[in-house]
C-alpha cells in the first residue's frame, strides 16, 4: 500500500444581501457554496486512490419586524445540503475482483449477488502488526443530506425583564450508505502460522467478511423545539437568566425499506423485523425531553464578579444511525467465515469456501436494544466562576466547570460473542442463529470536572500576555461513540463499572500562553534607521499538555471467542500500571 498522500483543495463563495424596507422591517439573505476535494493517493496512484468530494450548499433568509420599541419578531428560514462522495478508482469500471484470482466474494456468500459496477472495489486485507491494503471506502462513502429549518422568535422587553420565546422546526433528509466493508475483508493473524505476515504469504486468512455492497437508505425525520428565556436584572448587582426548552424528535422513516432490526420480544429466538421492503417504526419514541437552564451574574464589588449556571441539553440520536440498520440481509448483511487454525481451508484465492459456508447462512446483523428504545443523550453542564480585577491592566479568573453525559450512544460491535473457552465458536454464541451482532445502544455515561484559570495582562508597557491553565478529569465507560468505533469493550454484555475508567480523551493538565512584546530598541532612532529597526514585535503561543490514555489490546483470538478487543493477560508478579517515565 505504501505511503498515503492527502491533497486538499477548498473553494468557497458567498453572496449576501441586506435590505431595509423601513425602520420596522429589515430582511437578510445569504447563499454559500463550498466544495472540498480531498483525494487520498497511496504510493501506487493507479491502485489505491480515494476520489473524495464534499460539496456543500446553504442559504438563509431572515425577516425582522419591529412591532414597537419593546416588541420584536424575527422569522428565519435555512437550507443546507451536503453531498459527500468517497469512491474507489474501480467504481463504475470494468474491474472485477475475480480478475485477480479471488473468487466467491459476493453479497450473501458464494451463491449470493455479485457486486454491481457501482459497488466495485478491492477488499481490505488486514495483516496484524503490518501495513495492510485495500479500498477502505467505508462509512458514508455516499451521503446526500439536506436540512430545512424554520425558526420564529418573539422578543419582549418589559421593565427589568428581557423575554424571548420561539419555535424551531427542522426537516432532515438523507440518502446515504453507511457500510463498513463494502468490498469484503480478510484478516491475517498469527492464529494459523504463529505470524501474521507468514499467514498472508501462505494465503490463509483467519477470518473473512463477505461484501456488504452499497445499499442506499432514504431517511426522513421531523424535529420540533419550543423554548422560553427570561434575562432578568433582579437588582443593580444581580442578573438572572432563566430558561427552558422542550424538544420533540420524530421517529426517522426509511422510505426504501432497507433498514431492519432484531426483535427480541416476539418469541424465544430473535428475528429480523420488518419484512424486507416494508416500512415500519423501528423503535419506540420518547417524549420527555424538557431541558431547564439557569444562570446568574453577581457583582460583589467594583472589581469582583461571580458568574455561574446550570443547564440540561439534549442531543438527538445521530441521524444516520438508522442507516446502520441497512446492513442486514437481504440488503447488505455480511457473513463471517472463520478459518480453522489447524488444517485451514479458506485461502486468499477462495476466502469463502463452501466447506465453511453453512447450508443456512449465518449473517452478521445490526440491531437496536431488546427494549426497542433509542434514547437521546442529555448533557448536564454547570459552572461557577470568579473574576477579579487585580490592577487596571491585570485580570484573574478562576472557575469550576463540570459536565455529565447520560445515555451517550455507542456500538457493541460483537454483542453475540461467546464466553472464552474451547470448541466451536458459533455453537457457543448466545444467539446461534446469527454471527456477530452489532447492537446500537445509548447507555454510556461520562463525567467531567475541571479547574479553569485565566490570567490576562492587558497591553501596557509594551507587553500583552494571556495565560490559561486547566486541570481536568474525564471518566467514561465506553471507548468511542457509534460513529467513531464503538465501545472498545472486552465483554459487551458486562460493561458499566467493568469498563469505567479514564477516558481516552482525558487531558489532565493543559497550559496555553499567548504574548505580544513590543521590542524596545529603535524607539529613539530617526529617519531610515527607525524604519528598519523600529516597530518590531515579538509574539507567540505556547501550549503544554499532558498526553491521553490509550487502550491496550492484543492480536489474535487467544480466548477463542471471536473477540474484537481482547486485552492482554496479567502476568504474575508484574505491575498492572506503568510508572510515569
Amino acid at each position: 500500500a505504501g505511503v498515503t498522500l492527502d491533497d486538499l483543495v477548498i473553494d468557497q463563495g458567498l453572496t449576501r444581501i441586506d435590505h431595509s424596507f423601513s425602520q420596522s422591517d429589515q430582511v437578510f439573505f445569504h447563499y454559500i457554496y463550498s466544495r472540498r476535494d480531498f483525494p487520498a493517493v497511496q504510493l501506487n496512484p493507479f491502485f489505491f486512490h480515494k476520489d473524495n468530494k464534499f460539496p456543500n450548499t446553504s442559504l438563509g433568509f431572515q425577516h425582522v419586524h419591529t412591532i414597537r420599541p419593546t416588541l420584536l419578531n424575527e422569522w428565519r428560514f435555512g437550507w443546507h445540503r451536503g453531498n459527500i462522495s468517497r469512491l474507489s478508482p474501480r467504481t463504475n469500471t470494468d474491474f472485477r475482483i475475480e480478475q485477480l484470482g479471488i473468487q466467491g466474494l459476493k453479497v450473501g456468500g458464494p451463491d449470493g449477488r455479485a457486486l454491481r459496477p457501482d459497488e466495485q472495489g478491492f477488499p481490505v486485507l488486514n495483516i496484524t502488526g503490518f501495513l495492510g491494503m485495500g479500498d477502505s471506502n467505508a462509512s458514508s462513502n455516499l451521503d446526500n443530506s439536506r436540512t430545512y429549518q424554520f425558526v420564529d422568535n418573539f422578543s419582549w422587553i418589559r421593565r427589568s425583564h428581557s423575554l424571548k420565546m420561539g419555535v424551531d422546526v427542522r426537516n432532515h433528509r438523507d440518502d446515504a450508505t453507511t457500510n463498513k466493508w463494502p468490498f469484503g475483508n480478510m484478516a491475517f493473524t498469527g492464529d494459523i502460522t504463529g505470524n501474521a505476515a507468514a499467514a498472508y504469504m501462505l494465503g490463509f486468512p483467519r477470518t473473512t467478511l463477505t461484501p456488504e455492497g452499497v445499499p442506499i437508505s432514504k431517511v426522513r425525520q421531523w424535529r420540533w423545539g419550543l423554548y422560553f428565556q427570561d434575562d432578568w436584572k433582579a437588582t443593580s448587582n444581580l442578573t438572572l437568566n432563566l430558561g427552558v426548552r422542550y424538544d420533540l424528535f420524530g421517529l426517522p422513516e426509511e422510505l426504501n425499506g432497507l433498514s431492519r432490526t432484531l426483535r427480541f420480544d416476539q418469541g424465544p429466538i430473535p428475528a429480523l423485523y420488518p419484512e424486507p421492503g416494508k416500512i415500519e417504526d423501528l423503535w419506540l419514541n420518547e417524549y420527555h425531553y424538557l431541558g431547564p437552564r439557569f444562570g446568574f451574574a453577581y457583582r460583589m464589588s467594583g472589581k469582583t464578579v461571580v458568574r455561574g449556571g446550570y443547564g440540561i441539553f439534549y442531543t438527538s440520536a445521530q441521524f444516520d444511525n438508522i442507516n446502520i440498520l441497512q446492513l442486514n440481509p437481504p440488503a447488505g448483511g455480511s457473513l463471517t467465515i472463520i478459518n480453522p487454525a489447524i488444517n485451514p481451508i479458506a485461502t486468499i484465492q477462495n476466502p469463502v469456501p463452501r466447506e465453511l459456508f453453512p447450508a443456512r447462512p449465518i449473517f452478521n446483523v445490526v440491531t437496536l436494544p431488546p427494549d426497542r428504545k433509542r434514547r437521546n443523550a442529555y448533557i448536564q453542564n454547570w459552572n461557577v466562576q470568579v473574576s477579579r480585577e487585580l490592577t487596571t491592566n491585570d485580570v484573574l479568573e478562576v472557575g469550576w466547570v463540570g459536565s455529565k453525559g447520560t445515555f451517550v450512544d455507542t456500538s457493541l460491535q460483537n454483542f453475540n460473542q461467546p464466553t472464552p473457552g474451547p470448541g466451536d465458536i458459533q455453537a457457543r454464541r448466545p444467539y446461534q442463529g446469527f454471527a456477530r451482532i452489532r447492537m446500537i445502544v445509548a447507555d454510556s455515561n461520562t463525567i467531567y470536572h475541571s479547574l479553569q484559570t485565566r490570567y490576562e495582562h492587558r497591553f501596557s508597557r509594551g507587553l500583552s500576555l494571556t495565560a490559561a491553565y486547566t486541570w481536568s478529569h474525564l471518566i467514561d465507560d465506553s471507548g468511542q461513540t457509534i460513529n467513531r468505533g464503538g465501545c472498545v469493550c472486552q465483554d459487551p454484555r458486562n460493561r458499566g463499572r467493568a469498563e469505567r475508567a479514564d477516558s481516552i480523551f482525558d487531558v489532565r493538565h493543559r497550559l496555553v500562553t499567548g504574548y505580544v512584546w513590543d521590542l524596545p530598541w529603535g524607539r529613539s532612532l530617526q529617519g531610515a534607521p527607525k524604519y528598519v529597526l523600529g516597530g518590531w514585535q515579538f509574539g507567540g503561543v505556547v501550549t503544554l499538555a499532558t498526553g491521553n490514555p490509550f487502550n491496550i489490546s492484543q492480536s489474535g483470538d487467544t480466548q477463542n471467542n471471536d473477540a474484537l478487543w481482547p486485552r492482554p493477560h496479567a502476568v504474575a508478579g508484574q505491575k498492572v500500571r506503568l510508572d510515569n517515565a
